[in-house]
């Protein structure tokens, strides 16, 4: 894709905005959507390049969701203030940093607008050790960070977060933009 984007740049004449759609849920991916997601992502390091997460309005059983108005709208979104200077967040939650600190792992983010936003009802995140094995993780929103951990794991080491072909988002801030998937191991 950065290949891409420049051909496309070089031949246009010019450094134009790219912006694209994460992946959406979908439940034939054979559990690697999370790091094509991932791969996704790292595409933001190239310069002027923008990214819609859809996590939130994915359908599990159809590979291209019906909902266009929304992903239209985060579309719009990212042009409005990329391209026609408009203050208006673009983007959701984007995983920045993590610390371990008294058996808890602190998340920190980019783009978390007026502050984070957990939805109770869903449980996306899970918490290791060094061994690897994920479990369930307790989450408690600090508005401008996470503090995850578990009384099963005594010294915490990765978090993770909406790592499955059919994760639903359980993250936003405060404008309603879903945070893309991540994992604190494969930083």
């Amino acid at each position: 894709m950065p290949k891409m984007i420049m051909d496309l740049r070089n031949r246009w004449g010019y450094e134009f905005s790219f912006y694209f759609a994460q992946i959406a849920p979908y439940f034939n991916y054979n559990e690697m959507s999370p790091y094509f997601r991932n791969a996704q992502k790292s595409l933001l390091k190239v310069s002027k390049t923008g990214m819609v997460v859809t996590n939130d309005i994915g359908e599990n059983y159809d590979i291209h969701p019906s909902n266009k108005h929304d992903v239209g709208e985060r579309f719009a979104r990212l042009a409005l203030n990329n391209d026609y200077d408009k203050d208006i967040i673009s983007s959701g939650p984007l995983f920045k940093s993590s610390k371990i600190h008294n058996n808890k792992i602190i998340l920190r983010f980019d783009h978390i607008g007026s502050g984070l936003v957990l939805n109770e009802s869903i449980q996306e995140f899970e918490i290791a050790g060094k061994n690897n094995i994920y479990i369930k993780a307790r989450v408690i929103n600090k508005n401008n960070r996470l503090e995850v951990f578990s009384d099963e794991i005594e010294n915490p080491f990765f978090v993770r977060y909406a790592w499955s072909d059919t994760s639903s988002a359980s993250l936003f801030n405060s404008e309603g933009l879903p945070a893309s998937s991540f994992s604190t191991q494969s930083q």
